[in-house]
């Protein structure tokens, strides 16, 4: 079985909300969040919470099965949220409680959406480009992520390599499959630090040695800030700012 790791935006297919700037998301993600701080019942939350699931089923192009999956992170946390207030609350505990967890499940969501629709590349450039974050930055991020992505499958050509040496005194379980120790895996964690290190240090020295960060670069593939991507943030932003704060 070959371990990979995948960014949520390859799993889904492209549609509208892909195509919105990654700056201006970002931007309306976190007003979003903000917003949600001024929610203290559950109601409110869990209205929205729904059309947030039915926005990310249509328009979002997010698999059930999978959106399911991403969520129990969150229901743990809300969950935890809602035990403790319940707990340490006399008399409005379950009502806060429940207001605290709805407030993770939206902004849970709203994570999901952001993340299925982003493509980390496009994020990183987006910051760059359209909100002036410095390339030593971004561009060290998108190396940083790029590493990332490869550590499953250094981690089993190293798996491999300690097998060979192993010999015929491998350790197997009932499936027959070799065994992981304790010791091995120590020894395996240990090996793929220093890879990745090495490695980190080969891309540091390269991304210096390319002048990044040194003067304003020539960009290939712009990203640009469209008046409808501003005008759906606003709007988005303006529909959770009035909807979250508290009714008169």
């Amino acid at each position: 079985m070959t371990l990979t790791i995948q960014h949520p935006s390859t799993l889904v297919t492209p549609g509208a909300l892909t195509r919105w700037n990654p700056a201006v998301k970002l931007i309306t993600l976190f007003v979003v969040s903000v917003s949600m701080l001024f929610i203290w019942e559950p109601i409110r939350p869990a209205l929205l919470w729904v059309g947030l699931v039915i926005i990310a089923l249509t328009i979002g192009n997010v698999p059930a099965r999978w959106l399911a999956y991403a969520h129990i992170p969150f229901i743990a946390f809300g969950f935890g949220l809602f035990l403790v207030n319940v707990l340490a609350r006399a008399d409005d505990g379950v009502a806060i409680g429940a207001a605290l967890a709805g407030r993770t499940l939206v902004i849970g969501v709203a994570s999901i959406l952001f993340l299925t629709s982003t493509a980390p590349v496009d994020l990183m450039r987006s910051l760059n480009q359209n909100l002036k974050l410095p390339a030593s930055i971004t561009f060290a991020v998108l190396a940083g992520y790029q590493l990332l992505l490869g550590l499953p499958k250094e981690w089993q050509t190293i798996r491999a390599a300690q097998l060979m040496r192993q010999g015929g005194v491998v350790k197997r379980n009932r499936k027959g499959k070799p065994k992981l120790t304790l010791k091995d895996a120590g020894r395996l964690v240990f090996t793929v630090l220093i890879v990745a290190l090495r490695r980190s240090e080969r891309i540091a020295t390269s991304l210096e040695s390319r002048g990044f960060g040194l003067k304003p670069r020539t960009v290939y593939r712009p990203i640009y800030v469209r008046a409808s991507d501003v005008v759906l943030g606003m709007t988005v932003s303006f529909f959770a700012i009035a909807y979250c704060l508290p009714w008169l």
